[in-house]
């Protein structure tokens, strides 16, 4: 007796658009239930294996194939069909124009895929669509806000209008094609698309003259990116978001001019009307009095809080210039002049005079540094507003500019990482200052001038970061992340950066899976690295230091040409207390375990020198010829350090942060000590941080085993020795005997190195 089982299964083929459906009967000999299992090739070859361990082949094509009978062992195959089944194609461009946008729908473009790519017409399918005004959002075919049918020519243009949406806000969408059987794309294309903001509320005409009228409109309440101006001759002014009025110069008196404004979108797109607002304005009869040219607006937030503000005075040929007015005002349009001669005054509506200068065509330079009460302020928009005064007294159109004086956020402090199953728990102090350490003008609702979001970069390269984005909007209240760490690959470091809607910030710190934190210099390809161990990272923490704050670390590139020839690199590593960044010159760690790494370069297998070197350096001898100095704020000393001639780093271990330089140096084969390394001969044990200490640095390139004693005149015992600030290549003494300081005199030093003696003397004031 034959048993016949007729099995009915979908198969995939090696490619993934593609799937198969089979039929036919499958017989055993003995009687016996078979089962099959499939697989295939692109050039439509079918193997089978069974649960015998035999198996069979059948060649096909792809779309319908039948196939004879086929047989292996006890096992066959009678005659039936498979057929194949292209899964749909996928969108590949999404989107839409200004011209049929609205501040509440979006218009979708594409071109249609087919039943197979963009190969064979779609009867009877259908279109999911999913958007989102979340950036993050993570998009699935079989997630989606709307389906709708459709037949489809392949390649033929589509649209579809997305309504009820929120104006001047950016959705991104994707849209998925499936076929009769319901056999949907895997993949669309990304569309990010925005809607158009609403119009400018109140436009109006703040100041008219014979030659030019000056428009002003408030912020609707749905924001802006942007406003653009079409003016007389339709040529278009865009302006930003913080700017609401704009003077329009060269019209012609006793004219009629219309003039649109349009409120820009984050694609600095408006489109249309009605989606510009219509402002009537008409000149007066009268003379036109040249204006200045303004030629630029500076700010130097960081330097010294103060604005460059250059233009041209006017050169008339029929009118006597008098002066130049330059008023600093919060106001966007100028105060009222009644023709007195103004000179540092404050205007009716607070205003302050800053200039009065009169000479023709003369190109002028204004370096302001105060505001209305003292400095100019961080996050404050300021105008300067600059008329032309003639005989009369009569007085140009006024040319305004505006000024925006920005600092990024300071890095976040108080960076921890714990590990937890699966994944990494980061956590940081929240962000409460500029880069120079000033407040934010309010602690209970953060200007996104200031702070506009946090962004978590990891890399798996410690040596040359590679950071991606795994987290880039996160909200300026988050304080904490966790990112998942698979358990075949566990080390990552993580960087967070405070950033504000300039997209600037400060330097930041980093993090390993292994809790151990990571200064980078500021160079796109660093140059320098600081590595603080988890053993003595948490003293950054305010709880585990003197300074009780949060410190920060940054990595400045000091670049050359440099004071010396010898000097191949250097690099400035800087603390600073959070959030006032106030400066720990020389900050001290407990131990010296930190990992100071300067770079040097090469080419052409001599050491790249920063000047005429007074003798080459090949890459080969390097190992022998450069080491680190370390300025101890008095001067530099030798530090050392370790050569990496592979990836080009010279390396210390050390506990000091500070200036640390790469140099040409003689190096011993051995233990070598150089009594100009000693930071100083006299110590005055005061506690007032200046010669508490005497520091000898020395070179020990073997790791050799070393110690220091002191004694007294007499050659009596005083005191060993403890690790100075590079380990294993330095030693110290603080002036003290059993923790109490010893008495004045002299005190003779003692070190011991591989069978060598280093001998001198020190001075000990109180």
């Amino acid at each position: 007796m034959k048993i016949a089982v007729f099995f009915f299964f979908a198969l995939s083929l090696a490619a993934p658009w593609q799937r198969a459906e089979a039929i036919g009967r499958m017989e055993n000999g003995d009687g016996s239930m078979a089962l099959a299992h499939w697989a295939g090739n692109s050039q439509g070859q079918i193997s089978s294996g069974t649960n015998s361990g035999t198996g069979y082949s059948l060649y096909t094509s792809v779309g319908e194939a039948a196939f004879s009978r086929a047989s292996a062992g006890s096992y066959a195959v009678n005659p039936g069909y498979i057929k194949l089944a292209a899964q749909p194609g996928s969108l590949t461009v999404i989107t839409s124009t200004a011209v049929t946008k609205s501040t509440g729908t979006l218009e979708l473009y594409w071109t249609a895929p087919g039943a197979d790519g963009f190969l064979g017409d779609v009867v009877n399918g259908s279109y999911r669509l999913d958007y989102s005004s979340d950036s993050a959002h993570s998009f699935s075919p079989t997630v989606y806000v709307s389906s709708f049918s459709t037949t489809v020519v392949a390649n033929m243009p589509q649209q579809y209008t997305i309504p009820g949406l929120q104006p001047n806000t950016t959705y991104y969408t994707k849209i998925y094609l499936g076929d009769s059987g319901n056999v949907i794309a895997e993949k669309s294309a990304l569309s990010s698309e925005s809607t158009l903001a609403d119009l400018p509320v109140n436009p109006r005409v703040s100041t008219v003259t014979p030659c030019s009228v000056t428009i002003s409109w408030d912020m609707p309440g749905t924001g802006s990116e942007g406003f653009g101006i079409f003016h007389p001759g339709d040529s278009e002014v865009k302006t930003s978001s913080s700017q609401l009025s704009l003077t329009i110069n060269d019209l012609l008196p006793a004219h009629t001019y219309i003039i649109r404004v349009a409120n820009l979108n984050w694609q600095g797109e408006h489109g249309a009307s009605p989606f510009m607002a219509l402002i009537t304005a008409v000149t007066p009869p009268g003379t036109c009095l040249p204006p200045v040219t303004l030629i630029s607006t500076i700010g130097h937030p960081m330097r010294d809080r103060s604005i460059t503000l250059t233009w041209i005075n006017p050169n008339p040929s029929t009118s006597s210039l008098q002066g130049v007015i330059v008023m600093l005002s919060t106001s966007n349009t100028p105060s009222g002049l009644d023709g007195t001669e103004y000179s540092g005054q404050t205007l009716a509506d607070g205003s302050v005079v800053k200039s009065t200068d009169a000479v023709p065509g003369a190109v002028k330079s204004l370096l302001d540094t105060t505001g209305f009460t003292t400095s100019l302020a961080l996050n404050t928009t300021y105008f300067y507003h600059l008329l032309a005064k003639y005989n009369g007294p009569m007085y140009s159109v006024a040319v305004s500019t505006s000024v925006f004086l920005d600092l990024p956020p300071m890095a976040p402090a108080g960076l921890i990482a714990k590990r937890v199953p699966g994944a990494v728990e980061l956590n940081w102090q929240p962000v409460k200052s500029s880069l120079d350490g000033t407040p934010f003008l309010s602690t209970s609702s953060t200007m996104v001038e200031e702070l506009s979001h946090y962004r978590i970069d990891k890399s798996s390269s410690v040596g040359a970061p590679n950071w991606i984005p795994i987290e880039p909007n996160l909200s300026i209240y988050a304080s904490s992340f966790t990112a998942v760490v698979a358990s075949t690959d566990p080390f990552y470091i993580y960087r967070i950066s405070a950033i504000d809607s300039y997209n600037t910030h400060d330097s930041a710190m980093a993090v390993d899976t292994n809790r151990n934190m990571y200064v980078f210099s500021d160079d796109p390809a660093p140059v320098a690295m600081l590595k603080i161990p988890y053993s003595i990272s948490d003293e950054m923490q305010l709880a585990n230091n003197a300074p009780r704050s949060n410190i920060l670390i940054r990595a400045t590139h000091i670049k050359g040409p440099y004071a010396s020839a010898d000097i191949l690199n250097a690099v400035s590593y800087d603390a600073v207390k959070t959030p006032g960044n106030e400066p720990l010159p020389n900050y001290k760690f407990s131990r010296p375990e930190l990992t100071v790494s300067v770079r040097y370069n090469v080419s052409g297998g001599q050491v790249v020198p920063s000047a005429a070197a007074p003798q080459a350096i090949s890459a080969g001898d390097a190992a022998q010829r450069l080491g680190l100095y370390w300025n101890n704020n008095e001067n530099y000393v030798k530090f050392y350090g370790n050569v990496d001639i592979i990836n080009q780093l010279v390396s210390a271990q050390t506990a000091m942060t500070g200036q640390y330089q790469v140099r040409a140096v003689y190096r011993e084969a051995g233990v070598h000590f150089d009594i100009s390394q000693l930071s100083s001969r006299v110590i005055t044990p005061n506690g007032d941080g200046r010669n508490d200490l005497a520091i000898f640095i020395f070179d020990n390139p073997k790791d050799s085993a070393y110690s220091g004693k002191i004694f007294d005149i007499s050659g009596a015992f005083v005191a060993d020795m403890t690790e100075g600030p590079s380990a294993k290549k330095s030693l110290q003494w603080d002036g003290k005997a059993g923790g109490r300081p010893v008495a004045s005199g002299a005190y003779v030093y003692q070190i011991k190195a591989e069978g060598k003696t280093f001998n001198g003397t020190l001075l000990v004031i109180r």
